[in-house]
């Protein structure tokens, strides 16, 4: 392989390595980013299901001081509204924290093929410049006497 061909494979390795690493980074920050939005939504169902605690606790109370069938009635029908909201709004969330899950697993394939990618070029690059460095060995002439 002459010279030129050596100089040109290693600028086009260069280029694929420099686009690989970038892809490295830009699914990292996509990992970050999703780890956090994973955070927050876990946040979000702790704080929801403190709050609905709170409050179906409340309507207990509410129940347990209720006299009469008509006024338990009415308590029990709003414990039931207030069970079906939410649990509507658990299954959104838990919905959405799912639908992190399946794009996190998503980039960490792609970050773990990145991974890959890049190693290969890397060793290609240094064969390269190897081969380059023993062809350019084998060009110089050798000079009887001198070390």
């Amino acid at each position: 392989m002459g010279y030129a061909l050596f100089a040109q494979r290693k600028v086009v390795l260069d280029g694929q390595l420099n686009a690989l690493e970038l892809q490295q980074t830009q699914r990292s920050n996509e990992q970050y980013n999703l780890a956090t939005q994973t955070l927050n939504l876990n946040q979000q169902l702790a704080s929801m299901q403190a709050s609905q605690s709170s409050e179906l606790a409340d309507k207990y109370e509410e129940l347990a001081r209720a006299s009469g069938d008509e006024a338990r009635a009415q308590v029990n029908a709003e414990i039931r509204a207030l069970e079906e909201d939410f649990q509507a709004e658990l299954d959104d969330i838990n919905r959405e924290i799912y639908q992190v899950s399946v794009k996190e697993n998503t980039v960490e394939m792609q970050v773990k093929r990145l991974d890959t990618m890049v190693t290969a070029v890397q060793k290609e690059l240094e064969a390269v410049e190897d081969a380059e460095g023993q062809a350019i060995d084998r060009a110089t002439p050798k000079f009887k006497g001198v070390s």
